[in-house]
């Protein structure tokens, strides 16, 4: 995993079931393995972006550092971090400005001390109170601390934050971590074997000579269109063969004029997995379109069909998870409607009956958007805090209207709120606790006072206190607790059960998902949804459609991730 922010939003984000996330995992990992092909031994250079709080870039450093070490001069070593500066050059992370006070003092110790400056960050993870553990580790290092806290506190850092920022983006870094060899995507383990090893496929250090060319079948380089496999693994005559993966053809179902039915990510995610994929589009409007519609009952678009070839593939016959995803319809086998997340129906009148079950009336002239979140997903506490600026500019010409992602039976006792656990959320029982208070502000002292005690929760507590620190928020803000206290006790059960269905109906499985008059959006910072909201109206627009809001998400961009199953 990863944490992920992109800076353009090029392709629909699907959010998709449990089922999927393990094909995901498959994509990801053939992404790797099939991307590129083998090079000349030689100098290697290895590039690495993160978050410095990142708990995934944390775990990638954690397993680089000692490989690096072992490696010595043969490879060159750049790390950056992945944020974002508004028009006003003001910095922003995922995690707060305590990561980016993070990303600087570690910047300004790479600059100062790079012989040491991997035990300092190491340090720096261990200790967890980044940036403040900062000065400890530099003693317990014997690092010199003065030039470090200069470039911290003055303007040096915040150029080389700013480099840095740039170098990620120009890398196309969106996630962290993101590592690169020799300027290819690795996905592969991040403990220090497996990042020796991948090393080793390029270098020609003295270290590899004793080191396994492969494994396991992923530790063999790339090559493009063939299934490798590891001959003789973790030996010293271990070797990496090729074979041709089988050709297949996969059939897209779309309209072609609908907006919200992109199915380029899905299409990226099934060429990794099947190699040798053509790829066909039929338009639904089309005569050979409908006859599909027909032939296979085709209920929501976009829908994905693979011919019989498809058994033969390398994928379908090594991992039985795929078959899963699956339905066979007249010899052939159609992806079903769960795993891809489509929802945009064929027929409109089924469109709009499924609309209304969700409270979304498309006859009404009053734009809506509806928000799903988690109380602690940084990624929706990211869309909340956007969403809100545009509340900010429209007020109550248009309709906001936040929702909780809520699942059932996930994870166990710790993450619901039930004993027969049909209420869970995925940053645990807190987090449950978090979603039901703040559905009981929206209900009972509306909209706006509900985004001034999100943005609050969201810079004051966590999943791990929020049942101690909520109230002294609501306090801050003067909202009545003890009737918030009276809602989370006696309608937290039917509150949820309302947010469960309204997850059920639009398909939402994921934190941030943001429907706008029912369609998906393409993106979640503050200008494109208030663009997008402004688009809907009929007639005259308001005065808050004018003119452009300040975005503290990076580059003003989407993130592509989220916190989901």
């Amino acid at each position: 995993m990863k944490h992920k922010r992109n800076k353009k939003k090029r392709n629909k984000i699907v959010l998709i079931s449990s089922i999927v996330a393990a094909i995901v995992v498959v994509a990801i990992i053939l992404a790797v393995v099939f991307s590129g092909n083998q090079v000349k031994k030689g100098q290697v250079t290895v590039d690495m972006y993160v978050m410095s709080k990142c708990p995934y870039g944390v775990q990638a450093e954690e397993g680089m550092f000692p490989a690096l070490k072992a490696l010595g001069s043969s490879v060159t070593f750049n790390l950056n971090f992945i944020g974002g500066i508004d028009s006003s050059g003001n910095f922003s992370s995922l995690h707060g400005d305590s990561e980016v006070k993070g990303d600087i003092v570690q910047l300004c110790a790479i600059k100062y001390e790079p012989a040491k400056y991997q035990d300092f960050i190491l340090c720096m993870d261990q200790d967890g109170s980044i940036p403040d553990s900062w000065e400890k580790c530099a003693d317990s290092l014997g690092l010199n601390k003065a030039p470090i806290k200069s470039c911290y506190e003055g303007n040096e850092g915040k150029q080389l934050l700013a480099a840095s920022f740039t170098a990620s983006e120009n890398a196309g870094a969106q996630g962290s971590p993101t590592i690169k060899i020799n300027g290819k995507d690795y996905g592969g383990q991040r403990d220090s074997a497996s990042f020796t090893r991948a090393i080793c496929q390029y270098a020609s250090s003295p270290v590899c000579s004793s080191i396994p060319l492969c494994i396991q079948d992923s530790d063999c380089a790339s090559q493009e269109g063939k299934i490798p496999k590891c001959v003789n693994p973790g030996t010293k005559d271990s070797k990496c063969e090729y074979t041709e993966d089988a050709k297949t053809t996969l059939t897209v179902v779309n309209d072609l004029t609908c907006n919200s039915c992109d199915s380029l990510q899905i299409v990226a995610a099934l060429q990794n997995m099947f190699l040798n994929m053509d790829v066909k589009t039929v338009d639904i409007n089309s005569a050979e379109g409908k006859k599909i519609i027909s032939d296979y009952n085709i209920q929501v678009i976009p829908a994905f069909i693979f011919d019989k070839s498809v058994e033969n593939t390398y994928i379908w016959n090594n991992n039985e998870q795929v078959k899963t995803i699956f339905e066979s319809i007249n010899g052939n086998y159609k992806i079903i409607d769960q795993a891809t997340g489509s929802s945009h129906y064929v027929n409109p009148d089924k469109r709009n009956e499924i609309l209304l079950q969700a409270g979304i009336n498309l006859s009404d002239t009053t734009p809506q958007i509806d928000f799903y979140v988690m109380a602690f997903c940084p990624y929706g506490n990211t869309a909340e805090e956007e969403v809100a600026k545009v509340y900010e500019k429209l007020g109550s010409s248009a309709e906001f209207r936040p929702h909780y992602v809520i699942y059932s039976n996930y994870g166990g006792a710790q993450f619901c709120i039930d004993e027969e656990q049909k209420y869970c959320s995925m940053h645990g029982l807190q987090e449950v606790n978090q979603d039901v208070r703040e559905l009981c502000v929206n209900k009972y002292f509306g909209v706006g006072k509900w985004f001034d005690f999100v943005v609050a929760i969201n810079n004051n507590c966590t999943a791990q206190n929020a049942d101690s620190c909520w109230e002294n928020v609501a306090k801050s803000l003067s909202l009545d607790t003890a009737k918030i206290k009276d809602c989370q006790q006696n309608e937290a059960t039917s509150l949820l059960a309302r947010e469960l269905q309204l997850d059920g109906i639009l398909g939402v499985q994921g934190s941030p998902t943001i429907f706008i008059n029912g369609e998906e959006a393409s993106a979640s910072d503050a200008n494109s949804m208030l663009s997008a909201l402004c688009s809907k109206f009929v007639g005259a627009k308001p005065a808050g459609c004018s003119g452009t809001i300040a975005s503290s998400a990076p580059a003003a961009a989407a993130s592509s991730a989220g916190c989901g199953t």
